[in-house]
């Protein structure tokens, strides 16, 4: 699946406290409001991403560290979200390759969903980022 870079950079606006991106993105990409929701916690939109999108699902494995779901994404041709993920596990090769190919809303993106990750690890976020509320 290609994944729409408008809708990305939504995300990021909605991850970095837009809160109605967010509302925006739920009635108009679910997709994207899940993944937003599971990054930081929530089981239901992981849940809902397992069984909608599972290539997201992967990412959100991979974001939290999961190699062979990184594998998966690269054999899945999701270059771009392995990239991201691996950026987010620190590996400084994969900011790299986003940089050299020009996919600096993807750099955003990354940083986004670390502000969030942060922020719910601090704050409890995860009933600002619900897929259903």
């Amino acid at each position: 699946m290609v994944y729409s870079i408008e809708k990305i950079r939504l995300l990021t606006l909605a991850l970095k406290g837009d809160k109605k991106i967010f509302i925006q993105l739920r009635a108009e990409a679910p997709a994207y409001a899940a993944l937003g929701s599971a990054l930081v916690g929530s089981p239901e939109a992981m849940g809902w991403l397992l069984k909608n999108d599972k290539t997201l699902a992967l990412f959100v494995d991979a974001v939290h560290g999961n190699k062979s779901a990184v594998q998966i994404l690269m054999q899945e041709k999701q270059y771009e979200l392995a990239a991201v993920s691996n950026m987010l596990n620190e590996d400084g090769k994969a900011e790299l390759w986003l940089e050299h190919h020009g996919l600096k809303d993807y750099l955003y993106f990354a940083a986004a969903i670390q502000i969030a990750m942060d922020m719910e690890e601090r704050l409890n976020l995860s009933g600002y980022f619900t897929l259903y509320g």
